[in-house]
């Protein structure tokens, strides 16, 4: 006779699957919708790793905790926003978990979804009350995050929003900063007309023109120049 424990282990093989029928079997069975794996993932985060939404939804309906966290303090919220599945942000979200809740480095479910580019996932989150400018352990907020990884219309979105454009991160970049410094000229065209400082320095003083002038990233370096930059 099978134990709670291997049952629990098997739901969570179920949910990473997919398999409805068979986790659906294990939970009338009595699995424990709360096991873990070897990381602290529970049936709810693997499901919301592959995207499995019918699982999801009958984990919820059998009580799985929304708010549950790993070994490093992610949610099931965390993972779908990472993931893109903005249809789970938002059923996870009905289901009362936490839109600021952060893991051990003070990433919150925007920042997730941010540093991914996924502009939905990041819509739902900001229209239901996701906090634009939190702060992560580096000092990074959502809006740095999207800058330095080119995603310009998720940056326009959290300009939208309020996000604090000429915020710094503990070595005094901004998200103008680290836009320039990747080379992505939509994503600094985008922060200059929502109001980035061309001229900010971070610790050094360093600004965005130095960077792009020095890579010879020409059409930054002219963005910046037509924007006020002389530094």
């Amino acid at each position: 006779m099978k134990s709670l424990i291997d049952e629990g282990r098997e739901l969570i093989d179920a949910a990473e699957k997919g398999d409805v029928a068979g986790a659906s079997v294990l939970i009338a069975a009595g699995a424990d919708v709360e096991a873990t794996d070897t990381g602290g993932w529970t049936p709810l985060m693997v499901a919301a790793q592959a995207g499995h939404t019918e699982v999801i939804r009958l984990l919820l309906a059998a009580g799985a905790d929304v708010n549950a966290r790993d070994d490093f303090e992610v949610t099931p919220l965390m993972v779908a926003s990472s993931g893109g599945f903005n249809d789970i942000v938002e059923m996870f979200l009905e289901a009362g978990a936490g839109v600021n809740d952060s893991d051990e480095n003070g990433t919150t479910p925007l920042m997730w979804a941010s540093t991914e580019g996924h502009v939905e996932a990041v819509r739902v989150l900001i229209e239901r009350g996701a906090e634009v400018n939190a702060r992560g352990a580096s000092g990074y907020t959502a809006l740095m995050d999207a800058s330095g990884k080119g995603h310009a219309e998720v940056a326009g979105l959290l300009t939208a929003a309020k996000a604090d454009v000429n915020a710094k991160d503990k070595n005094g970049l901004t998200a103008l900063m680290l836009a320039a410094m990747m080379g992505h000229e939509e994503a600094v065209r985008i922060l200059i007309a929502a109001g980035a400082d061309v001229n900010a320095r971070a610790d050094g003083g360093y600004t965005a023109l130095m960077d792009a002038s020095g890579k010879g990233r020409e059409d930054i370096a002219r963005l910046l120049r037509e924007a006020g930059a002389i530094g």
